[in-house]
């Protein structure tokens, strides 16, 4: 039988028509939530074979994204179209990009965001509370704060409230996050009314509240505000150094940030300033280093307040595992704490380095995300011994 052109012009649209119909239904099938920790999408990602070596680094997952986060506990979450998903090291697509936002995993759970509410997945990408919170921070020491209505409170892994929602504003349990590991002093500060004051892990209020601001413990101590000046209490909420200082931020490495006169210097636990005020911008000490803004440019300096690094960057980073991102001319490099030029400017932003565990002969490698245009990867280098 002879089938005419025209016929089979018809025939062939018609076939055309009903592929078209599965291929677009076929991506609704793909994405729907039930299919969360089976989805991978490896097409558009680096493979690890394809790696590039370049100055003192590697691309261990080249950029494709359009926005990066932290490695945290094996996963990172990154923008994938207008979505936000989760990488393993690799760079694979390991949950898929379904969330408005998202955050770090910490303690196995990572805060999400679904049309406008927070809830919490696993690693397998299951949703494990369900998103019906106003905001969510991340799990630590096994309880997370969590914003009801316009009041927080602290949830537990089962998604129940183990501190009601009560406070007009409120801050975690601090962790150290170097360590990730639950500070020594287990308080967190709250907010009733217009004064801030610190609840332990069972929401009883230790210290009432009595300040006009106040911060999280660290190395046993906490600034908080009482008019116009900052001070430093300890676990009791009695002042160790009392308030006379315009502004203050936590201790790091046994110095605080501290201002007089509209400068920074940096104080002792007694209160003394150590390195006296002169610069008009300061980091903490990291590594044993700050940053300090001198003339128009940023250096560092070691713990006697002496200048080891000159200011020669237009903008610079903390210290971490021995490296610094710094920027010249709007384009980001790595230096080490002897300012050595370790990775030299080329990179469009980065982030810090964080330790990375690989079997590769390096004793110690770093990683950091990088951005090159408008994409963003992750990069290894070797660490200081």
């Amino acid at each position: 039988m002879v089938v005419s052109p025209k016929v089979a012009t018809k025939k062939a649209s018609k076939r055309l028509r009903v592929i078209s119909a599965l291929l677009l239904t076929l991506p609704c099938l793909i994405f729907s939530p039930p299919a969360f920790s089976n989805f991978k999408d490896n097409s558009s990602l680096p493979k690890r074979s394809r790696s590039i070596t370049n100055n003192n680094y590697t691309f261990l997952i080249r950029p494709k994204f359009s926005s990066v986060n932290e490695f945290s506990e094996g996963f990172a979450s990154v923008y994938i179209g207008y979505r936000k998903g989760y990488i393993n090291n690799a760079g694979e697509v390991v949950i898929p990009p379904v969330f408005d936002a998202a955050g770090e995993f910490s303690e196995g759970l990572a805060w999400i965001n679904m049309g406008g509410k927070w809830g919490y997945i696993n690693k397998n990408g299951q949703l494990a509370i369900k998103t019906k919170f106003d905001t969510a921070r991340e799990f630590s020491s096994g309880l997370a704060l969590v914003k009801s209505g316009n009041k927080w409170g602290y949830i537990n892994k089962a998604g129940r409230f183990v501190i009601k929602p009560q406070f007009d504003d409120a801050m975690s349990f601090t962790v150290d996050r170097q360590n990730k590991v639950a500070n020594k002093v287990a308080l967190a500060p709250v907010k009733l009314g217009n004064k801030w004051g610190y609840i332990n892990r069972r929401g009883t209020l230790v210290i009432k509240p009595q300040f006009d601001n106040a911060s999280s413990f660290d190395e046993d101590m906490a600034p908080v505000k009482v008019g116009d000046k900052w001070g430093y209490i300890n676990s009791k909420g009695k002042f160790h150094i009392k308030p006379r200082f315009e502004r203050a931020w936590k201790f790091s490495e046994g110095l605080a940030l501290a201002s007089k006169d509209s400068k920074w210097g940096y104080i002792n636990q007694y209160g003394k300033f150590h390195i006296k005020p002169s610069f008009f911008e300061a980091s903490n000490f990291s590594n044993g280093l700050a940053s300090v803004w001198i003339d128009g440019k940023y250096g560092y300096i070691n713990k006697k307040g002496k200048l080891v690094i000159k200011p020669q960057f237009d903008d610079v980073g903390k210290f971490s595992n021995g490296l610094a991102k710094v920027n010249i001319e709007d384009k980001w490099g790595y230096i080490n704490t002897s300012g050595q030029m370790v990775i030299s400017p080329q990179f469009d932003h980065a982030g810090k380095v964080l330790s990375y565990q690989t079997n590769t002969t390096y004793p110690k490698v770093g990683k950091a995300w990088v951005k090159v245009g408008d994409k963003w990867g992750y990069i290894s280098l070797p660490l200081n011994d």
